[in-house]
């Protein structure tokens, strides 16, 4: 019974890949984007009890070195993240390294030559 009661508890805990991240109701996570034409990002956190406030928290906090165009706040328990049990969701299904830039040729010369340069060092 003991054992049936581990193997349900281990599916069910493969079965969860994503949880919400823990973080108190007043935290929200700052997204930070410098130029107009680029992506927005994570620089932070901040205390404040609304988003307008955060907003304002975040400004003077972030924004009086650096450039900045554009601002995001977003509370941090509405977080969503996949779970360290999920770490084979990212594996690739089939092998892809044709996506790699050079053709098959050119990297049978790369790895010739790295393999020439590596025997070349054992013999020195």
């Amino acid at each position: 019974m003991t054992t049936e009661r581990r193997a349900e508890t281990a599916a069910e805990r493969d079965a969860i890949w994503e949880r919400r991240l823990d973080a108190p109701h007043d935290v929200w996570a700052v997204f930070l984007q410098a130029r107009t034409r680029d992506p927005h990002v994570h620089v932070g956190d901040v205390h404040a009890p609304d988003a307008e406030m955060a907003l304002v928290v975040a400004k003077e906090n972030y924004t009086r070195r650096d450039p900045c165009v554009n601002l995001w706040v977003v509370r941090a328990d509405e977080i969503h993240a996949t779970t360290a049990s999920a770490v084979h969701m990212f594996d690739s299904a089939t092998d892809k390294s044709y996506r790699f830039g050079g053709s098959y040729r050119k990297q049978q010369q790369v790895y010739g030559s790295a393999w020439r340069l590596s025997h070349r060092d054992e013999d020195q």
